[in-house]
């Protein structure tokens, strides 16, 4: 009976960290390679549908400064990405262009919901989910809308 309560109780525990795990994580943008591999444990770490939210969030975020830049007629780059991300969290990225958290509550859950009735994701996807890094040239049409994230991995070539 001792030997199955330990049992019960490691499991918990192991649960408990993992959860734990992708809460206490961090975006490193220091650098570019550092920002992949910080995003490859951010991939590794999250669940199907939080990586959704997390990479759409990753998005508005390279949206938003492109948009503020343009009203400001300046350029933005990735370094100005990599400067309002790093050290940012998973809660943090995806409250960042809306501090309430509803669209990453209705995005969460509309990525629940469509993993369910669709299946689990496959890897590729066959949408551009989260492709290629911004240029430093800032953003472009052309160029993937994700804010540089190789969270799903390559996704459309240029």
């Amino acid at each position: 009976m001792l030997k199955l309560t330990l049992a019960v109780l490691a499991v918990a525990l192991a649960g408990t960290a993992s959860a734990a795990g992708w809460r206490s994580l961090r975006v490193d943008a220091s650098s570019e390679a550092a920002f992949e591999q910080s995003l490859a444990v951010f991939k590794e770490k999250l669940s199907p549908a939080r990586r959704q939210v997390f990479g759409e969030a990753l998005k508005d975020i390279w949206v938003k400064g492109s948009q503020e830049a343009a009203a400001e007629q300046r350029e933005y780059t990735t370094a100005d990405y990599y400067r309002q991300i790093g050290g940012l969290g998973y809660k943090q990225v995806v409250n960042f262009t809306d501090p309430s958290g509803d669209t990453a509550q209705a995005r969460l859950r509309q990525a629940s919901r469509s993993l369910y009735t669709v299946g689990p994701p496959s890897f590729p996807p066959q949408r551009d989910d989260l492709g290629e890094r911004p240029s430093s040239a800032g953003y472009s049409s052309t160029v993937n809308q994700r804010g540089g994230t190789p969270l799903f991995g390559p996704g459309r070539q240029q």
